[in-house]
Protein backbone atom coordinates (compact mmCIF):
# COMPACT_ATOMS: atom_id res chain seq x y z
CA UNK A 1 0.00 0.00 0.00
CA UNK A 2 0.87 3.37 -1.03
CA UNK A 3 2.39 6.02 2.03
CA UNK A 4 -0.72 7.98 1.28
CA UNK A 5 -3.91 5.95 0.92
CA UNK A 6 -5.64 6.65 -2.75
CA UNK A 7 -9.09 5.02 -2.08
CA UNK A 8 -10.34 4.97 1.78
CA UNK A 9 -13.55 3.70 3.08
CA UNK A 10 -14.63 5.43 6.05
CA UNK A 11 -18.14 4.71 8.48
CA UNK A 12 -19.81 7.09 11.12
CA UNK A 13 -21.26 4.56 13.54
CA UNK A 14 -24.07 6.42 15.47
CA UNK A 15 -26.54 4.71 17.91
CA UNK A 16 -29.51 4.81 15.65
CA UNK A 17 -27.88 5.02 11.56
CA UNK A 18 -24.37 3.83 10.21
CA UNK A 19 -23.38 5.81 7.38
CA UNK A 20 -20.22 4.09 5.12
CA UNK A 21 -18.93 6.37 1.97
CA UNK A 22 -15.95 5.13 -0.40
CA UNK A 23 -13.60 8.11 -1.14
CA UNK A 24 -11.36 8.00 -4.52
CA UNK A 25 -9.73 9.83 -6.99
CA UNK A 26 -11.64 11.16 -9.77
CA UNK A 27 -10.34 12.85 -12.51
CA UNK A 28 -7.55 13.93 -10.13
CA UNK A 29 -9.66 15.26 -7.53
CA UNK A 30 -10.06 13.18 -4.64
CA UNK A 31 -14.51 12.50 -4.48
CA UNK A 32 -16.95 10.96 -2.53
CA UNK A 33 -18.42 7.79 -5.23
CA UNK A 34 -20.89 7.01 -2.99
CA UNK A 35 -22.82 6.93 0.64
CA UNK A 36 -24.75 4.37 2.21
CA UNK A 37 -27.13 4.47 5.39
CA UNK A 38 -28.30 1.23 7.28
CA UNK A 39 -29.37 1.24 11.06
CA UNK A 40 -26.88 0.20 13.59
CA UNK A 41 -26.34 -2.78 15.19
CA UNK A 42 -25.35 -2.58 18.50
CA UNK A 43 -28.16 -3.49 20.61
CA UNK A 44 -29.94 -6.30 21.04
CA UNK A 45 -31.46 -8.26 19.17
CA UNK A 46 -27.87 -8.29 16.61
CA UNK A 47 -25.28 -6.96 19.14
CA UNK A 48 -22.59 -6.86 16.90
CA UNK A 49 -21.49 -3.46 15.20
CA UNK A 50 -20.02 -5.23 12.31
CA UNK A 51 -23.13 -6.33 10.90
CA UNK A 52 -24.30 -2.74 10.11
CA UNK A 53 -20.92 -1.84 8.61
CA UNK A 54 -21.07 -4.75 6.45
CA UNK A 55 -24.58 -3.86 5.21
CA UNK A 56 -23.93 -0.44 4.56
CA UNK A 57 -20.33 -1.74 2.65
CA UNK A 58 -22.52 -4.32 0.94
CA UNK A 59 -24.82 -1.59 -0.21
CA UNK A 60 -22.31 0.37 -1.70
CA UNK A 61 -20.26 -2.48 -3.35
CA UNK A 62 -24.25 -3.19 -5.43
CA UNK A 63 -24.43 1.06 -5.80
CA UNK A 64 -20.34 1.36 -7.46
CA UNK A 65 -20.07 -2.05 -8.55
CA UNK A 66 -16.82 -2.38 -6.75
CA UNK A 67 -15.71 -5.26 -3.98
CA UNK A 68 -14.84 -4.42 -1.17
CA UNK A 69 -15.88 -7.47 1.09
CA UNK A 70 -13.99 -10.97 0.15
CA UNK A 71 -15.85 -14.00 0.83
CA UNK A 72 -15.69 -14.16 4.06
CA UNK A 73 -16.87 -10.97 4.59
CA UNK A 74 -13.28 -9.60 5.06
CA UNK A 75 -12.40 -6.06 3.90
CA UNK A 76 -10.14 -6.15 0.91
CA UNK A 77 -7.24 -4.51 1.67
CA UNK A 78 -5.01 -2.32 0.22
CA UNK A 79 -6.42 -1.70 -3.52
CA UNK A 80 -6.62 -4.62 -6.12
CA UNK A 81 -4.81 -4.30 -9.90
CA UNK A 82 -8.58 -4.82 -10.79
CA UNK A 83 -9.96 -1.98 -8.34
CA UNK A 84 -11.44 -3.87 -6.08
CA UNK A 85 -11.19 -3.13 -2.20
CA UNK A 86 -9.53 -0.30 -0.91
CA UNK A 87 -6.20 1.25 0.99
CA UNK A 88 -7.38 2.12 3.92
CA UNK A 89 -10.48 1.98 6.20
CA UNK A 90 -11.23 4.81 8.70
CA UNK A 91 -13.93 5.17 11.40
CA UNK A 92 -15.48 7.40 13.85
CA UNK A 93 -18.67 6.34 16.25
CA UNK A 94 -21.20 7.92 18.68
CA UNK A 95 -22.93 4.67 19.45
CA UNK A 96 -21.81 4.33 23.22
CA UNK A 97 -23.28 5.10 26.14
CA UNK A 98 -22.07 8.50 28.23
CA UNK A 99 -20.77 7.92 31.65
CA UNK A 100 -23.26 9.09 34.34
CA UNK A 101 -21.31 11.70 36.32
CA UNK A 102 -21.87 12.83 40.05
CA UNK A 103 -19.56 15.96 40.37
CA UNK A 104 -19.16 16.64 43.85
CA UNK A 105 -17.06 19.69 45.19
CA UNK A 106 -16.58 22.40 47.72
CA UNK A 107 -17.97 25.35 46.24
CA UNK A 108 -21.64 25.41 43.68
CA UNK A 109 -20.18 28.91 42.35
CA UNK A 110 -16.82 27.96 41.76
CA UNK A 111 -15.48 24.55 41.70
CA UNK A 112 -18.86 22.84 40.72
CA UNK A 113 -19.48 25.13 38.04
CA UNK A 114 -15.90 25.01 36.42
CA UNK A 115 -16.21 20.93 36.48
CA UNK A 116 -19.50 20.63 34.78
CA UNK A 117 -18.38 22.85 32.49
CA UNK A 118 -15.27 20.68 31.77
CA UNK A 119 -17.80 17.64 31.89
CA UNK A 120 -19.92 19.20 29.01
CA UNK A 121 -17.81 18.73 26.63
CA UNK A 122 -17.49 15.55 26.96
CA UNK A 123 -19.30 12.27 26.46
CA UNK A 124 -20.67 12.25 29.76
CA UNK A 125 -23.77 13.50 31.59
CA UNK A 126 -24.07 15.21 34.87
CA UNK A 127 -26.47 13.51 37.25
CA UNK A 128 -26.20 14.79 40.02
CA UNK A 129 -24.09 17.55 42.07
CA UNK A 130 -23.45 18.02 45.58
CA UNK A 131 -21.83 21.14 46.98
CA UNK A 132 -19.75 21.28 50.39
CA UNK A 133 -20.85 24.93 50.91
CA UNK A 134 -24.33 24.28 50.86
CA UNK A 135 -24.07 21.11 53.22
CA UNK A 136 -22.75 21.46 56.81
CA UNK A 137 -22.02 18.30 59.44
CA UNK A 138 -19.51 15.56 58.41
CA UNK A 139 -21.82 13.16 56.31
CA UNK A 140 -22.99 17.00 54.32
CA UNK A 141 -26.23 17.13 56.98
CA UNK A 142 -28.51 20.06 55.27
CA UNK A 143 -27.83 23.45 56.68
CA UNK A 144 -31.74 23.82 56.83
CA UNK A 145 -32.92 20.59 57.81
CA UNK A 146 -31.65 21.47 61.31
CA UNK A 147 -30.60 17.33 62.18
CA UNK A 148 -27.19 16.33 63.61
CA UNK A 149 -25.64 13.59 61.73
CA UNK A 150 -27.08 11.35 59.26
CA UNK A 151 -26.07 11.96 55.35
CA UNK A 152 -28.33 14.30 53.45
CA UNK A 153 -30.60 14.36 51.18
CA UNK A 154 -27.74 15.02 48.51
CA UNK A 155 -25.63 12.01 49.49
CA UNK A 156 -27.95 9.56 50.04
CA UNK A 157 -28.93 10.42 46.31
CA UNK A 158 -25.41 9.53 45.13
CA UNK A 159 -25.77 6.46 47.04
CA UNK A 160 -29.04 5.54 45.38
CA UNK A 161 -27.77 6.49 41.58
CA UNK A 162 -24.84 4.30 41.35
CA UNK A 163 -23.33 6.58 38.98
CA UNK A 164 -20.14 5.38 36.37
CA UNK A 165 -17.55 8.23 37.55
CA UNK A 166 -17.70 10.61 40.76
CA UNK A 167 -15.37 14.07 39.72
CA UNK A 168 -14.05 15.12 42.36
CA UNK A 169 -13.05 19.06 43.20
CA UNK A 170 -12.30 22.02 45.16
CA UNK A 171 -10.02 24.36 46.49
CA UNK A 172 -7.22 26.71 44.91
CA UNK A 173 -3.50 24.79 44.46
CA UNK A 174 -2.22 25.37 47.87
CA UNK A 175 -5.22 26.26 49.74
CA UNK A 176 -6.90 24.09 52.68
CA UNK A 177 -6.79 20.22 52.73
CA UNK A 178 -9.25 19.65 55.34
CA UNK A 179 -12.88 20.29 53.62
CA UNK A 180 -11.25 17.62 50.82
CA UNK A 181 -10.15 14.99 53.42
CA UNK A 182 -13.64 15.84 54.71
CA UNK A 183 -15.10 15.10 51.17
CA UNK A 184 -13.23 12.21 50.36
CA UNK A 185 -14.35 10.35 53.79
CA UNK A 186 -18.18 10.48 52.16
CA UNK A 187 -17.13 9.33 48.85
CA UNK A 188 -15.17 6.37 50.77
CA UNK A 189 -18.13 5.59 52.66
CA UNK A 190 -20.84 5.99 49.70
CA UNK A 191 -18.19 3.57 47.51
CA UNK A 192 -17.64 0.50 50.90
CA UNK A 193 -21.49 0.35 50.87
CA UNK A 194 -21.77 -0.64 47.23
CA UNK A 195 -21.65 -3.96 45.55
CA UNK A 196 -17.81 -4.04 44.32
CA UNK A 197 -19.26 -4.52 40.82
CA UNK A 198 -21.36 -1.18 40.75
CA UNK A 199 -19.03 1.35 42.68
CA UNK A 200 -17.71 3.87 39.91
CA UNK A 201 -14.49 5.39 39.47
CA UNK A 202 -13.10 8.40 40.86
CA UNK A 203 -11.25 11.42 38.63
CA UNK A 204 -9.81 14.02 41.94
CA UNK A 205 -9.28 17.45 39.49
CA UNK A 206 -8.43 19.77 42.71
CA UNK A 207 -6.20 21.02 45.07
CA UNK A 208 -2.62 19.12 44.19
CA UNK A 209 -1.93 19.32 47.92
CA UNK A 210 -4.80 17.25 48.59
CA UNK A 211 -3.92 14.47 45.99
CA UNK A 212 -1.91 12.34 49.17
CA UNK A 213 -5.08 12.40 51.44
CA UNK A 214 -7.68 11.76 48.76
CA UNK A 215 -5.51 8.45 47.54
CA UNK A 216 -5.02 7.16 51.56
CA UNK A 217 -8.80 7.39 52.44
CA UNK A 218 -10.49 6.62 48.67
CA UNK A 219 -7.41 4.79 46.56
CA UNK A 220 -8.17 1.38 48.65
CA UNK A 221 -11.95 1.56 48.16
CA UNK A 222 -12.61 2.93 44.45
CA UNK A 223 -9.98 3.16 41.65
CA UNK A 224 -9.01 6.63 41.38
CA UNK A 225 -7.53 8.94 39.02
CA UNK A 226 -5.50 12.10 39.52
CA UNK A 227 -5.35 15.20 37.11
CA UNK A 228 -4.55 18.63 37.57
CA UNK A 229 -6.31 21.01 39.54
CA UNK A 230 -9.49 22.28 36.79
CA UNK A 231 -9.38 25.54 39.02
CA UNK A 232 -5.60 26.08 39.97
CA UNK A 233 -6.57 29.29 40.49
CA UNK A 234 -9.89 31.56 41.18
CA UNK A 235 -9.64 33.49 38.01
CA UNK A 236 -7.75 30.42 35.99
CA UNK A 237 -10.01 27.75 34.38
CA UNK A 238 -8.06 24.61 33.35
CA UNK A 239 -10.75 22.13 32.53
CA UNK A 240 -8.39 20.30 29.63
CA UNK A 241 -6.41 17.40 32.13
CA UNK A 242 -9.92 16.70 33.34
CA UNK A 243 -12.01 16.51 29.67
CA UNK A 244 -8.95 14.57 28.56
CA UNK A 245 -9.08 11.96 31.86
CA UNK A 246 -13.03 11.59 31.10
CA UNK A 247 -12.50 11.21 26.99
CA UNK A 248 -10.18 8.32 27.93
CA UNK A 249 -12.69 7.06 30.79
CA UNK A 250 -15.13 7.22 28.23
CA UNK A 251 -13.39 5.20 25.38
CA UNK A 252 -12.20 2.57 28.03
CA UNK A 253 -15.48 1.77 29.75
CA UNK A 254 -17.95 2.60 27.06
CA UNK A 255 -16.73 2.63 23.00
CA UNK A 256 -13.96 -0.38 23.85
CA UNK A 257 -17.22 -2.49 25.13
CA UNK A 258 -19.69 -2.17 22.09
CA UNK A 259 -20.07 -5.36 20.94
CA UNK A 260 -18.07 -5.97 17.90
CA UNK A 261 -16.02 -2.69 18.54
CA UNK A 262 -12.67 -4.64 18.40
CA UNK A 263 -13.45 -5.94 14.68
CA UNK A 264 -14.05 -2.49 13.88
CA UNK A 265 -10.92 -1.05 15.44
CA UNK A 266 -8.48 -4.21 13.51
CA UNK A 267 -9.86 -2.87 10.55
CA UNK A 268 -8.39 0.79 11.00
CA UNK A 269 -5.07 2.05 10.96
CA UNK A 270 -5.23 4.81 13.33
CA UNK A 271 -8.20 4.04 16.10
CA UNK A 272 -11.73 4.57 16.22
CA UNK A 273 -12.22 8.02 16.99
CA UNK A 274 -15.15 9.49 18.53
CA UNK A 275 -17.38 11.51 16.31
CA UNK A 276 -17.62 14.82 18.25
CA UNK A 277 -13.32 14.11 18.03
CA UNK A 278 -13.35 14.28 14.71
CA UNK A 279 -15.90 17.18 13.79
CA UNK A 280 -14.20 19.34 15.78
CA UNK A 281 -11.35 18.87 13.71
CA UNK A 282 -13.48 19.45 10.37
CA UNK A 283 -14.58 22.72 12.76
CA UNK A 284 -11.16 23.59 13.37
CA UNK A 285 -9.55 23.33 9.23
CA UNK A 286 -12.70 25.42 8.41
CA UNK A 287 -12.26 27.84 10.84
CA UNK A 288 -8.07 28.19 10.05
CA UNK A 289 -8.62 27.45 6.09
CA UNK A 290 -11.08 30.43 5.45
CA UNK A 291 -10.47 32.72 8.45
CA UNK A 292 -13.77 32.72 9.58
CA UNK A 293 -15.76 31.76 13.16
CA UNK A 294 -17.81 28.50 12.58
CA UNK A 295 -19.94 26.86 14.61
CA UNK A 296 -21.19 23.36 13.84
CA UNK A 297 -23.79 21.55 15.46
CA UNK A 298 -25.16 18.21 15.31
CA UNK A 299 -28.46 16.78 16.50
CA UNK A 300 -28.39 13.75 16.49
CA UNK A 301 -30.81 11.12 18.02
CA UNK A 302 -28.88 10.06 20.75
CA UNK A 303 -26.91 13.14 21.43
CA UNK A 304 -26.86 17.34 20.75
CA UNK A 305 -22.78 18.81 20.03
CA UNK A 306 -22.00 22.05 19.61
CA UNK A 307 -18.76 22.79 18.23
CA UNK A 308 -17.26 26.35 18.09
CA UNK A 309 -14.22 26.99 16.78
CA UNK A 310 -12.27 30.42 15.33
CA UNK A 311 -8.85 28.93 14.75
CA UNK A 312 -7.24 29.98 18.00
CA UNK A 313 -9.54 27.97 20.32
CA UNK A 314 -11.47 25.27 20.28
CA UNK A 315 -15.07 24.78 22.56
CA UNK A 316 -17.32 21.71 22.92
CA UNK A 317 -20.73 21.13 24.64
CA UNK A 318 -21.72 17.59 24.07
CA UNK A 319 -25.55 17.00 25.38
CA UNK A 320 -26.57 13.78 25.88
CA UNK A 321 -29.74 13.66 27.70
CA UNK A 322 -31.11 16.42 25.01
CA UNK A 323 -31.71 15.12 21.48
CA UNK A 324 -33.76 15.01 18.55
CA UNK A 325 -34.46 11.06 19.10
CA UNK A 326 -33.96 9.38 22.36
CA UNK A 327 -34.11 12.60 24.17
CA UNK A 328 -37.45 14.21 23.02
CA UNK A 329 -39.11 12.56 26.44
CA UNK A 330 -36.61 14.03 28.25
CA UNK A 331 -37.24 17.80 26.57
CA UNK A 332 -40.95 17.62 27.17
CA UNK A 333 -40.64 17.36 30.49
CA UNK A 334 -38.06 20.02 30.66
CA UNK A 335 -39.64 22.33 28.80
CA UNK A 336 -43.12 21.71 28.46
CA UNK A 337 -45.35 21.50 25.31
CA UNK A 338 -46.18 24.64 25.06
CA UNK A 339 -42.80 26.34 24.57
CA UNK A 340 -42.62 23.57 21.14
CA UNK A 341 -45.97 24.61 20.26
CA UNK A 342 -45.37 28.35 20.03
CA UNK A 343 -42.92 27.24 16.71
CA UNK A 344 -46.00 25.58 15.31
CA UNK A 345 -49.39 27.07 13.11
CA UNK A 346 -52.92 26.87 15.11
CA UNK A 347 -53.05 24.06 12.46
CA UNK A 348 -51.79 21.34 14.59
CA UNK A 349 -52.81 20.19 17.65
CA UNK A 350 -51.27 19.61 21.11
CA UNK A 351 -52.01 16.23 21.55
CA UNK A 352 -51.22 14.86 18.21
CA UNK A 353 -47.85 17.12 18.74
CA UNK A 354 -47.20 15.28 22.21
CA UNK A 355 -48.19 11.85 20.78
CA UNK A 356 -45.61 12.81 17.64
CA UNK A 357 -42.67 13.00 19.92
CA UNK A 358 -43.28 10.80 22.24
CA UNK A 359 -43.72 7.96 19.36
CA UNK A 360 -40.15 9.53 18.27
CA UNK A 361 -38.20 8.64 21.33
CA UNK A 362 -39.48 5.41 21.47
CA UNK A 363 -38.56 5.03 17.79
CA UNK A 364 -35.79 7.01 17.24
CA UNK A 365 -34.96 4.72 13.90
CA UNK A 366 -38.51 5.63 12.47
CA UNK A 367 -38.48 8.24 9.37
CA UNK A 368 -41.72 10.74 9.67
CA UNK A 369 -43.91 9.87 6.27
CA UNK A 370 -45.55 13.25 6.92
CA UNK A 371 -44.54 16.46 6.26
CA UNK A 372 -46.44 17.66 10.10
CA UNK A 373 -44.37 14.83 11.92
CA UNK A 374 -41.17 16.65 10.30
CA UNK A 375 -42.31 20.09 11.61
CA UNK A 376 -43.17 18.91 15.04
CA UNK A 377 -39.98 17.62 14.97
CA UNK A 378 -38.07 20.68 13.97
CA UNK A 379 -40.04 22.64 16.65
CA UNK A 380 -38.52 20.34 19.54
CA UNK A 381 -35.44 20.98 17.54
CA UNK A 382 -35.87 24.79 18.02
CA UNK A 383 -35.45 24.25 21.96
CA UNK A 384 -33.17 21.72 21.83
CA UNK A 385 -30.45 24.36 20.41
CA UNK A 386 -32.17 26.57 22.76
CA UNK A 387 -31.41 24.70 25.88
CA UNK A 388 -27.62 23.02 23.92
CA UNK A 389 -26.48 26.98 23.03
CA UNK A 390 -27.63 28.33 26.56
CA UNK A 391 -24.83 26.92 28.62
CA UNK A 392 -22.25 28.83 27.07
CA UNK A 393 -23.95 32.00 27.33
CA UNK A 394 -21.96 33.49 30.40
CA UNK A 395 -18.74 32.96 28.60
CA UNK A 396 -18.04 36.42 27.14
CA UNK A 397 -15.14 35.14 25.01
CA UNK A 398 -17.63 33.04 23.34
CA UNK A 399 -19.23 35.34 20.40
CA UNK A 400 -21.40 32.59 19.21
CA UNK A 401 -23.69 35.61 17.66
CA UNK A 402 -20.91 36.50 15.65
CA UNK A 403 -20.52 32.90 14.33
CA UNK A 404 -19.41 33.37 10.08
CA UNK A 405 -20.05 29.77 9.13
CA UNK A 406 -22.50 27.74 10.59
CA UNK A 407 -22.80 23.94 10.01
CA UNK A 408 -25.76 21.13 10.18
CA UNK A 409 -25.09 17.62 10.37
CA UNK A 410 -27.68 15.34 11.82
CA UNK A 411 -31.41 13.77 11.76
CA UNK A 412 -33.17 16.68 11.01
CA UNK A 413 -31.08 15.99 7.30
CA UNK A 414 -31.75 12.64 7.42
CA UNK A 415 -35.06 12.53 8.12
CA UNK A 416 -35.82 14.67 4.53
CA UNK A 417 -37.30 18.23 6.33
CA UNK A 418 -36.44 20.93 3.25
CA UNK A 419 -33.84 23.32 3.75
CA UNK A 420 -35.68 26.49 3.94
CA UNK A 421 -37.70 24.75 7.45
CA UNK A 422 -34.14 24.05 8.85
CA UNK A 423 -32.47 27.28 8.62
CA UNK A 424 -35.60 28.89 9.78
CA UNK A 425 -34.86 26.58 12.58
CA UNK A 426 -31.46 27.49 13.05
CA UNK A 427 -32.50 31.30 12.42
CA UNK A 428 -35.26 30.69 15.36
CA UNK A 429 -33.28 28.98 17.75
CA UNK A 430 -29.48 30.55 17.89
CA UNK A 431 -28.85 34.53 18.37
CA UNK A 432 -26.77 34.82 15.43
CA UNK A 433 -26.81 38.64 13.55
CA UNK A 434 -24.37 40.17 11.03
CA UNK A 435 -23.86 37.96 7.98
CA UNK A 436 -22.96 34.56 7.53
CA UNK A 437 -23.11 31.75 5.57
CA UNK A 438 -25.09 28.17 6.42
CA UNK A 439 -23.94 24.64 5.58
CA UNK A 440 -25.69 21.38 5.69
CA UNK A 441 -23.79 17.86 5.95
CA UNK A 442 -25.49 15.89 2.47
CA UNK A 443 -24.77 12.53 3.29
CA UNK A 444 -23.94 12.42 7.04
CA UNK A 445 -20.52 11.89 6.94
CA UNK A 446 -19.07 15.39 7.57
CA UNK A 447 -18.01 14.54 10.96
CA UNK A 448 -15.92 11.42 9.40
CA UNK A 449 -13.70 13.89 7.31
CA UNK A 450 -12.08 14.25 10.25
CA UNK A 451 -10.83 11.12 11.08
CA UNK A 452 -10.36 10.58 6.81
CA UNK A 453 -7.44 13.61 7.85
CA UNK A 454 -5.59 11.34 9.76
CA UNK A 455 -4.60 8.91 6.81
CA UNK A 456 -5.21 11.90 3.79
CA UNK A 457 -5.59 15.50 4.97
CA UNK A 458 -5.59 16.14 1.13
CA UNK A 459 -8.61 13.46 0.27
CA UNK A 460 -10.37 14.76 3.70
CA UNK A 461 -10.20 18.41 2.22
CA UNK A 462 -11.30 17.82 -1.33
CA UNK A 463 -14.78 15.12 -0.63
CA UNK A 464 -15.70 17.49 2.43
CA UNK A 465 -15.89 20.62 0.09
CA UNK A 466 -16.79 18.64 -3.02
CA UNK A 467 -19.57 16.34 -2.09
CA UNK A 468 -20.22 16.45 1.46
CA UNK A 469 -21.05 19.90 2.44
CA UNK A 470 -23.97 21.73 0.44
CA UNK A 471 -23.86 25.13 0.73
CA UNK A 472 -27.60 26.71 1.67
CA UNK A 473 -26.93 30.27 1.15
CA UNK A 474 -25.97 33.31 2.84
CA UNK A 475 -28.00 34.93 5.80
CA UNK A 476 -28.07 38.68 6.76
CA UNK A 477 -29.53 39.47 10.19
CA UNK A 478 -29.63 43.37 10.99
CA UNK A 479 -30.06 44.65 14.19
CA UNK A 480 -33.55 46.56 14.35
CA UNK A 481 -34.53 48.79 17.31
CA UNK A 482 -37.73 49.82 15.28
CA UNK A 483 -40.81 48.30 16.25
CA UNK A 484 -42.34 45.66 13.69
CA UNK A 485 -44.80 47.05 11.01
CA UNK A 486 -45.27 47.81 7.93
CA UNK A 487 -42.60 50.51 7.78
CA UNK A 488 -39.35 49.31 5.09
CA UNK A 489 -36.36 48.14 7.46
CA UNK A 490 -34.21 47.52 4.50
CA UNK A 491 -33.98 47.71 1.07
CA UNK A 492 -32.29 45.07 -1.05
CA UNK A 493 -30.66 45.15 -4.75
CA UNK A 494 -29.20 42.07 -5.55
CA UNK A 495 -26.99 42.11 -9.09
CA UNK A 496 -26.30 38.39 -10.09
CA UNK A 497 -23.13 37.51 -12.08
CA UNK A 498 -24.82 36.22 -14.70
CA UNK A 499 -26.85 39.37 -15.47
CA UNK A 500 -30.20 40.80 -13.97
CA UNK A 501 -30.98 42.88 -10.87
CA UNK A 502 -33.56 41.93 -8.30
CA UNK A 503 -34.82 44.16 -5.86
CA UNK A 504 -36.89 43.98 -2.92
CA UNK A 505 -38.28 46.00 0.21
CA UNK A 506 -38.05 43.72 3.55
CA UNK A 507 -40.95 45.36 6.20
CA UNK A 508 -39.83 45.52 9.88
CA UNK A 509 -40.31 42.16 11.72
CA UNK A 510 -40.09 39.97 8.30
CA UNK A 511 -38.26 37.36 6.39
CA UNK A 512 -37.42 37.78 3.12
CA UNK A 513 -36.20 35.02 1.08
CA UNK A 514 -34.20 36.03 -2.27
CA UNK A 515 -33.27 32.90 -4.93
CA UNK A 516 -29.54 33.00 -5.98
CA UNK A 517 -28.66 29.22 -6.99
CA UNK A 518 -26.07 27.13 -5.85
CA UNK A 519 -22.65 27.76 -6.66
CA UNK A 520 -24.07 31.35 -7.85
CA UNK A 521 -22.53 34.83 -6.96
CA UNK A 522 -23.70 38.13 -6.32
CA UNK A 523 -23.36 41.35 -5.67
CA UNK A 524 -25.57 42.84 -2.95
CA UNK A 525 -26.52 46.15 -1.92
CA UNK A 526 -28.28 46.38 1.58
CA UNK A 527 -29.41 49.88 2.65
CA UNK A 528 -30.73 50.34 5.84
CA UNK A 529 -33.47 52.55 6.79
CA UNK A 530 -34.12 54.79 10.95
CA UNK A 531 -34.03 52.15 13.30
CA UNK A 532 -31.89 49.09 11.69
CA UNK A 533 -27.94 49.29 11.48
CA UNK A 534 -25.24 46.49 10.84
CA UNK A 535 -23.59 46.44 14.46
CA UNK A 536 -20.25 47.66 14.99
CA UNK A 537 -18.60 45.68 12.26
CA UNK A 538 -20.05 47.72 9.54
CA UNK A 539 -20.31 51.50 9.36
CA UNK A 540 -23.27 53.80 7.97
CA UNK A 541 -26.19 52.76 6.74
CA UNK A 542 -25.40 51.35 3.68
CA UNK A 543 -23.65 48.20 3.06
CA UNK A 544 -22.64 46.18 0.05
CA UNK A 545 -20.84 42.54 -0.29
CA UNK A 546 -20.39 39.83 -2.81
CA UNK A 547 -22.19 36.63 -1.67
CA UNK A 548 -22.42 33.09 -2.30
CA UNK A 549 -26.04 31.31 -3.26
CA UNK A 550 -27.00 28.15 -2.35
CA UNK A 551 -29.31 25.90 -2.37
CA UNK A 552 -32.11 28.10 -0.41
CA UNK A 553 -30.54 31.21 -1.99
CA UNK A 554 -30.16 34.46 0.33
CA UNK A 555 -32.25 35.03 3.37
CA UNK A 556 -33.00 38.63 5.10
CA UNK A 557 -34.09 38.09 8.65
CA UNK A 558 -35.44 41.28 9.95
CA UNK A 559 -37.60 40.30 12.43
CA UNK A 560 -35.31 41.76 15.51
CA UNK A 561 -33.34 40.00 18.37
CA UNK A 562 -34.27 38.48 20.52
CA UNK A 563 -37.21 37.28 18.27
CA UNK A 564 -40.34 39.18 18.95
CA UNK A 565 -42.28 36.72 20.64
CA UNK A 566 -46.36 37.91 20.31
CA UNK A 567 -48.21 38.05 23.68
CA UNK A 568 -50.29 34.90 24.15
CA UNK A 569 -49.39 31.24 22.48
CA UNK A 570 -52.52 31.85 19.90
CA UNK A 571 -51.25 35.12 18.10
CA UNK A 572 -47.82 33.82 18.36
CA UNK A 573 -48.76 30.44 16.39
CA UNK A 574 -50.55 32.91 13.92
CA UNK A 575 -47.07 34.66 13.72
CA UNK A 576 -45.27 31.53 13.53
CA UNK A 577 -47.49 30.63 10.44
CA UNK A 578 -46.42 33.81 8.54
CA UNK A 579 -43.09 33.79 9.30
CA UNK A 580 -43.01 29.91 7.28
CA UNK A 581 -44.74 31.54 4.61
CA UNK A 582 -42.07 34.20 4.59
CA UNK A 583 -39.17 31.58 4.77
CA UNK A 584 -40.50 29.10 2.13
CA UNK A 585 -40.26 26.81 5.14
Amino acid sequence: MADVPTSILVTDVGAVATKVGLIDLVAGEYRLVGATRTMSTCDAPHDDVMMGVRQGIMQLEALTGRRLLDSKNALIKPTRLDGDGVDAFVAVTSAALPLHTVVIGLSRDYSVLSAQRAVDSTFAVVEHTIAVDEESGRWGTTASDGRAGGPSAAVEKLAELKPDLIVMVGGIDGGAVAPLREMANIVAAVGAAMDESQRPLVIFAGNREARGDVAERIGGILQLRMVENVLPKLDQLNPTPLQNEIELVYRQRQVEKITGFDKLAAWTEKGVLTSADAYTRVAEYLARKYQLRVLALDLGAAATTLIYSDGAQNKRAILEETSIGYGLEALLDRVGLEKIMRWLPNSFEADSVHAQLLNQAIHPTATPTRAQDLTALNAAGREILLHSAGIWHDEAKLALGDSELILLSGAPIARGSKPTALLLMLLDSLDTRGIFSVAADSVGLVPAMGAVAAVNPEAAAQALENDCLVTWGTVFVPQVTARAGDAVALTVRVEPQRGGQLEADVKLGSLELIPLGEGEKANVEIRAERGVSFGEAIKGSTFKREVQGGTVGLMIDARGRPLPFADNLERQREKMQQWMWEAGA
